[in-house]
C-alpha cells in the first residue's frame, strides 16, 4: 500500500535562471492532475537576474509560492526550505525541466509501492530551449544542429547573447517537447544495469546513484527517515547523490521511469572546481568504496561509465561479503587505493603534491613487503581462476588502473 498522494508539492530551487524557470512553470499549466491537489514552491537563492519579475508576470492555475533566501545558500539549503514549507506527502524535485501534461500522474502511479523513489534523470531526455554564448563547443554544435529542425524560431532575451528557441505558447501546450532529444547511451546504461541487477537495481551495491533532482519524486516519510539535503555542499553538485546514499541506507527503492516525459533544459556547465570540492566533502563524510570511486566517473585517466562503476562496486561488495582469508589483503589494498583516488582529486583541486603511499590512515608510503606479496598472490589467484576472473573481471581491471594513478611524491 503506497502513501497518501492526494496532495503533491513540487519544489524548484533557482538561481539566476529566470528564463529556464519561466518555461518550467509554464509546462505545469496544463497538468491532467487536479490543479487543486498540487502546489509549486520556488526558492529563489538571491538571483541577480529577472527571476522575481518573471514570476510576477505569470498567472498560474495552481498555487505558486515563492520563498526568498536572505543570502545565497546553495541548492541543498534551498530545497530544504521548500520541504519545510511544502504541504504535500509526495514531494517532487524539479530542476529546470520541461514536462508533459501527465507528469504528476505519471509519478503518482509508481507510489503504490512502499519506500519508492521515482526518477526520470536516466531516461536521457534533454532539450535546447535557449542558446547561450557560453555553451561548450559540444553544446553549441548540438544546439545549432537541433535549431535547424525547429524552423528557425529565435527571439532575443534581456540577457546578453541568450536567445529563446521556441515560444511560451509551445511550452504551455507541450508542443515544444517535439524538439526534445534523448541521450540513448544514458538510457541504455540504465537498462544494462537493470538486466544485471534487477528492475529496481535491488542486487546492485549502489542504486542510489539514480537520485538526481531532475524530476524525482519521494514521500515525505522517506525524507523524515533519511534526513534532508546536506546544506554544506557548495552550489548544486552531488548534494542529491549524498541524500540518495542516505535514503538507500534508510531502505529506499529506486526506479527510473522512462515513460514519464521530463526534459532537462540544457544550460552552461557548472564550474568543475566546485564539483571536485563537493566530491571531496562527500567522500570524507561517507568514505564507502562506492562513494570514493565516484571520482572515476569524471576524472582522467579513468572516465568510467555508470555501468562499469556499478559493476566494480557490486563485485567489490560481493567479494568482501565472502569474508574469505583468500582475498583479505586484496580487499584491503583495493580500499586503500580507493582512498588514494580521493587524494589524487584533492591534488587536482588544491594543486599540491600528494604524500607518498604509506600504509596508514592518512595514506601509505609503501606497502609492507609481506603485505604487498600477499596482495600480488591474491590478485594472481583471482586472475588465474577461470570462474573468478570472469565474475570479478571489472574489479581486477580497476585495481590495476588505480595502481597507475600519476601521483607525485612529496
Amino acid at each position: 500500500m503506497g502513501v497518501d498522494s492526494s496532495y503533491v508539492s513540487i519544489i524548484i530551487p533557482t538561481y539566476n535562471r529566470a528564463e529556464l524557470l519561466e518555461f518550467t512553470l509554464l509546462s505545469l499549466y496544463k497538468q491532467s492532475f487536479s490543479k487543486k491537489n498540487f502546489e509549486v514552491v520556488v526558492i529563489d537563492d538571491c538571483s541577480r537576474d529577472e527571476t522575481l519579475n518573471v514570476i510576477k508576470l505569470l498567472d498560474p492555475p495552481f498555487k505558486l509560492t515563492v520563498l526568498q533566501n536572505k543570502t545565497n545558500r546553495g541548492a541543498a539549503y534551498s530545497r530544504n526550505q521548500g520541504i519545510k514549507f511544502a504541504k504535500g506527502e509526495i514531494i517532487i524535485f524539479l530542476d529546470e525541466m520541461l514536462v508533459d501534461k501527465d507528469f504528476i500522474k505519471g509519478h503518482l502511479r509508481y507510489h503504490e509501492k512502499e519506500n519508492i523513489v521515482v526518477t526520470t534523470a536516466f531516461s536521457g531526455q534533454f532539450i535546447y530551449s535557449y542558446s547561450y554564448p557560453i555553451f561548450s563547443k559540444q553544446q553549441k554544435k548540438e544546439c545549432r544542429r537541433n535549431t535547424k529542425k525547429m524552423g528557425g524560431y529565435k527571439n532575443k532575451t534581456s540577457k546578453k547573447g541568450v536567445v529563446r528557441l521556441f515560444s511560451p505558447k509551445e511550452v504551455i501546450d507541450h508542443s515544444a517537447l517535439k524538439f526534445g532529444l534523448r541521450d540513448s547511451h544514458l538510457l541504455e546504461s540504465y537498462r544494462t544495469l537493470q538486466k544485471l541487477y534487477g528492475p529496481y537495481l535491488e542486487e546492485m551495491a549502489a542504486p542510489w546513484f539514480l537520485f538526481v533532482t531532475n524530476g524525482i519524486s519521494i514521500s515525505r516519510e522517506l525524507l523524515r527517515k533519511a534526513g534532508f539535503f546536506d546544506k554544506n555542499f557548495n552550489g548544486a553538485w552531488l548534494e542529491d547523490w549524498e541524500l540518495g546514499y542516505r535514503l538507500y541506507k534508510a531502505g529506499a527503492t529506486f526506479y527510473n521511469a522512462d515513460d514519464i516525459a521530463c526534459y532537462h533544459q540544457t544550460h552552461p556547465v557548472t564550474n568543475r572546481g566546485v564539483r571536485m570540492e563537493n566530491y571531496l566533502y562527500f567522500a570524507k563524510k561517507h568514505p564507502a568504496i562506492e562513494v570514493l570511486l565516484l571520482a572515476a566517473l569524471t576524472t582522467k585517466p579513468f572516465s568510467w561509465s555508470f555501468v562499469r562503476w556499478g559493476k566494480i562496486v557490486t563485485q567489490f561488495k560481493t567479494l568482501k561479503e565472502l569474508n574469505s582469508e583468500t582475498h583479505q589483503e586484496f580487499i584491503l589494498a583495493f580500499q586503500n587505493l580507493a582512498q588514494v583516488l580521493r587524494w589524487y582529486v584533492a591534488e587536482l583541486v588544491n594543486d599540491r603534491a600528494l604524500p607518498l603511499l604509506t600504509f596508514s590512515e592518512k595514506g601509505f608510503n609503501r606497502w609492507d613487503p609481506a603485505f604487498k606479496n600477499d596482495v600480488i598472490k591474491q590478485l594472481q589467484g583471482l586472475e588465474k581462476d577461470p570462474l573468478l576472473s570472469v565474475k570479478y573481471g571489472d574489479l581486477i581491471k580497476s585495481f590495476k588502473d588505480l595502481l597507475c594513478l600519476p601521483i607525485q611524491n612529496s
